[in-house]
């Protein structure tokens, strides 16, 4: 289940959206976020990086069949909206996302300079 939040943007409107639940996994390598996203097609979809601040903005076209009229719904109508914030462990340059059956993943790498290494030891 979805839930909804009020946000306001810029102080001036509120914005009624949900937020999509979220699956968070890692590795030594990456994190990969899976996002609950029903409804949204890749057009319909925004992924931005700013600063420290990964944002994701989904637009959902309301089901509007052209021959029939609507008389009840039970359909929320909003958009989507999630916000998280990125360490610097996170190599902003090799963040990917795909989309299917409504779920988004996004994959974010680590740098190679925060991932486990083995150390050798050298004998004398």
């Amino acid at each position: 289940m979805l839930k909804e939040m009020v946000k306001k943007e810029n102080n001036s409107r509120e914005e009624r959206v949900l937020v999509p639940l979220t699956d968070i996994y890692e590795t030594t390598d990456q994190y990969t976020l899976k996002l609950e996203m029903p409804g949204i097609t890749k057009d319909k979809l925004e992924i931005t990086m700013e600063n420290d601040e990964l944002e994701i903005r989904g637009t959902v076209d309301p089901y509007k069949p052209e021959s029939k009229e609507l008389k009840y719904s039970e359909f929320s109508q909003y958009d989507y909206f999630r916000r998280f914030t990125v360490g610097n462990d996170i190599d902003r340059d090799k963040i990917s996302a795909t989309l299917e059956d409504g779920v988004l993943t996004l994959v974010l790498q680590k740098h190679e300079s925060v991932k486990p290494r083995k150390i050798s030891i050298n004998v004398h």
